[in-house]
């Protein structure tokens, strides 16, 4: 039995100081841009970049303070996910300037979320004092369909906010761009569900979740030691 300080470690894998520099930069860049805007006088968007800076720090919020289990490197992706779509593609108006921005977030996010339907089947099962055994592709289609659902209810969202504010600013001016979004959104999960899968066939184990991390911290130090045997 892993001690919780070995737990611990292996949950925050990945944290190094570059992906340390990029978490808590893009914060800084929320912040500043909110300075800017305040100088500006433009209190809507002191008020939405706030709300998006709030928005930033809720996993972390979740993981220290209600113990859910939650990867950096899944804390990271979800941060950067609001960042992309919320400041620079709302806000900074990336979706009308970069041609594509809209479905790479789509196809991010369905990456994402196909990784958390995982988590959430680690997390669900480890509140069972008896361990449930679910086959790979159960466990696939659980995650794959969560990341297509979610996907579908943001799709259902934008519809809902275009047609309250009558203007064309989240879905364009047809159902192509729903469609698009979409697509990429199963591309991205299909891809996680396809590696998610492949592991839980060969390894009989959840991926994204300290059994991963777990084994693959093994192998490291098991290669260094025989490295330094070799060196001796």
């Amino acid at each position: 039995m892993k001690s919780m300080r070995e737990l611990i470690q292996i949950r925050e894998n990945f944290r190094n100081r570059w992906t340390l520099f990029a978490y808590w930069g893009m914060r800084v860049l929320v912040g500043v841009a909110a300075l800017g805007f305040a100088w500006e006088r433009d209190w809507a968007s002191v008020f939405a970049t706030l709300l998006i800076a709030a928005l930033m720090f809720v996993p972390p919020l979740l993981k220290e303070y209600y113990k859910v289990y939650l990867p950096f490197a899944l804390e990271f992706g979800i941060v950067a996910f609001i960042f992309l779509t919320l400041f620079l593609g709302w806000i900074e108006q990336f979706y009308d300037r970069i041609p594509l921005w809209d479905a790479f977030l789509h196809f991010q996010s369905g990456l994402l979320l196909g990784a958390t339907g995982y988590v959430l089947v680690y997390i669900l099962n480890e509140q069972h004092t008896r361990k449930l055994s679910l086959s790979p592709g159960f466990v696939t289609f659980f995650a794959t369909t969560f990341s297509i659902t979610v996907g579908v209810l943001w799709e259902i969202f934008e519809f809902v906010a275009d047609t309250i504010s009558t203007t064309t600013y989240w879905q364009g001016n047809d159902l192509g761009d729903t469609m698009y979004d979409l697509i990429a959104n199963a591309v991205g999960t299909l891809i996680v569900g396809i590696v998610g899968y492949i592991w839980m066939r060969h390894r009989q184990r959840l991926p994204f979740t300290p059994r991963l991390l777990r084994i693959f911290s093994a192998r490291v130090k098991s290669a260094i030691l025989k490295d330094h045997s070799q060196d001796a």
